[in-house]
C-alpha cells in the first residue's frame, strides 16, 4: 500500500505573504497607493464669508472660482476644476468639517 506524501504548507505561507508585500510596493512605486498623514494636508484656498446685503457683496466678481461643492453624505465637499482628481472637504478654523443640508431642486413644470 503507497503511503500518500504529506506536502508542506510553508513555501505556500512565504509565497503568499511574498506576493502581498510585492504587490504593495509596486503599487506604491506607481502611486495608486500613498500613506499620507493628517498634518499632511494641502490648503487648497482660504475662503472668507459674505453676508448678503453687506458692503462686500456688491464688489464680488462676476467669473467664477476654478472649485465647485457638493454634498456628500451631509458633508461639503470642493473639487478642484483645474487640478483633476484633487478634492477635499471644508472645514473652518477649529478643523471641524462645514456641514450642508442636500436639497432637491424641483422640477420645472
Amino acid at each position: 500500500m503507497s503511503e500518500s506524501q504529506e506536502v508542506s504548507k510553508l513555501p505556500l505561507i512565504l509565497t503568499a505573504i511574498g506576493t502581498v508585500i510585492f504587490t504593495v510596493l509596486v503599487l506604491h512605486l506607481y502611486g495608486y497607493l500613498s500613506f499620507v498623514q493628517p498634518e499632511e494636508g494641502m490648503e487648497l484656498e482660504d475662503y472668507r464669508l459674505v453676508t448678503v446685503g453687506s458692503e462686500e457683496a456688491g464688489q464680488l466678481r462676476s467669473n467664477p472660482a476654478k472649485h465647485e461643492a457638493e454634498c456628500v453624505d451631509g458633508i461639503l465637499v470642493l473639487h478642484a476644476s483645474h487640478m483633476n482628481g484633487l478634492a477635499g472637504v471644508l472645514k473652518d478654523s477649529r478643523d471641524r468639517v462645514v456641514r450642508c443640508i442636500e436639497q432637491t431642486v424641483p422640477a420645472a413644470k
